[in-house]
């Protein structure tokens, strides 16, 4: 598939930033002509995606995110990578919406809000000199989903 678009966003893990992050690709989002709800629900899955790298991250003071969108043809891309600690979210299992309910539990449903919101989430860490995490989440125009 051809990719049509690409931008990319460089930031320090700061929960701060986070505005900075959705305002971002709301505007990449649009400018690839992106309807509303399509915008809205990528925008959570990567405020949720690098909200748990800030809030739970094992960060220093040289720690960076780097996220990529693509716009294809009849898909989105992003691609997020943080240096530090790693973590698979895909090690998380599925989370018991009954059961969280019923316990009154709050919070902890990042990485099932984007579960329910991507098409493909992919994890890989590298094991180089200097380590990177890489999440690689695929959300496409047509899915049975929407």
């Amino acid at each position: 598939m051809t990719m049509l678009l690409h931008d990319t966003i460089c930031t320090k893990p700061l929960v701060h930033e986070l505005s900075h992050i959705r305002q971002h690709v709301s505007q990449f989002l649009h400018k690839a002509g992106i309807d509303d709800a399509f915008n809205y629900e990528l925008c959570l899955a990567i405020d949720e995606a690098c909200a748990n790298i800030m809030l739970h991250g094992n960060i220093d003071a040289d720690t960076l995110i780097n996220i990529s969108l693509e716009y294809h043809d009849d898909y989105c891309r992003v691609i997020i990578e943080d240096n530090g600690a790693s973590f698979n979210p895909m090690d998380i299992p599925p989370t018991n919406m009954d059961e969280y309910f019923i316990n009154k539990q709050y919070g902890g449903l990042g990485i099932e809000i984007i579960r329910r919101i991507i098409d493909e989430m992919k994890y890989e860490h590298s094991q180089q000199q200097y380590p990177w995490n890489t999440l690689s989440l695929v959300k496409y125009f047509h899915s049975s989903r929407h």
